[in-house]
């Protein structure tokens, strides 16, 4: 269970987010909603301790969330796509290496297939269009096999198909006993796959 108390973030003298009190329980999903700017993102980025916050606590599975814990029971996707220079292969083997873990071949073979990725596995990143990378960063985060899924609109630029392969593994995230908290547009996908909206 995520628990957040009395979080607290402000920007140029305006408050971007004031919540008293949000408890994630595992196994469910999650979807954030809200008008542009409300601080959607910016929750999930102080989530994953990429931005800082003025105020707020933070317990994981009844312990205080420390970076140690963090990383390894959290992901976090972008909607924005962050890449090293290289290939598609290099792109999600490279993080498990400066990390120290150990590679998952097999679910990377399944999981390329699964996404139509497998003959763009030694292609450039660059050279791949929008959708394409928005499956590889998807790939990589199912790779690393958290408890926790922090996403952000993760099927903005992708077709109707992929959408559809997304949602499935977010869904089976949740037959896994994961949480996953997502940020949506789509009123179709919040009603599809959700079992509670939070709106921010």
């Amino acid at each position: 269970m995520l628990i957040i108390k009395n979080l607290k973030k402000s920007f140029n003298n305006r408050i971007i987010l004031d919540i008293p009190l949000l408890t994630f329980e595992r196994g469910k999903i999650y979807t954030i909603v809200g008008n542009n700017g409300a601080g959607k993102s910016t929750f999930l980025r102080i989530l994953y301790g990429l931005e800082d916050f003025d105020e707020g606590e933070f317990f994981l599975d009844g312990e205080i969330l420390k970076d140690e814990n963090r990383f390894q029971k959290i992901i976090f996707n972008p909607q924005t796509p962050l890449f090293f220079k290289g290939t598609v292969e290099y792109n999600l083997r490279e993080p498990f290496k400066l990390r120290n873990l150990p590679f998952p071949e097999e679910k990377t073979n399944e999981l390329l297939n699964e996404f139509g990725l497998e003959k763009l596995r030694y292609s450039d990143i660059e050279t791949l269009s929008g959708g394409e990378k928005a499956k590889v960063q998807f790939v990589r985060t199912l790779l690393y096999d958290r408890d926790y899924l922090l996403l952000d609109e993760p099927t903005a630029s992708t077709d109707k198909e992929t959408t559809q392969t997304i949602e499935k593994f977010i869904l089976n995230c949740k037959k896994l006993n994961k949480t996953v908290i997502m940020i949506t547009h789509s009123f179709y996908q919040n009603e599809k796959i959700s079992d509670l909206t939070i709106t921010i």
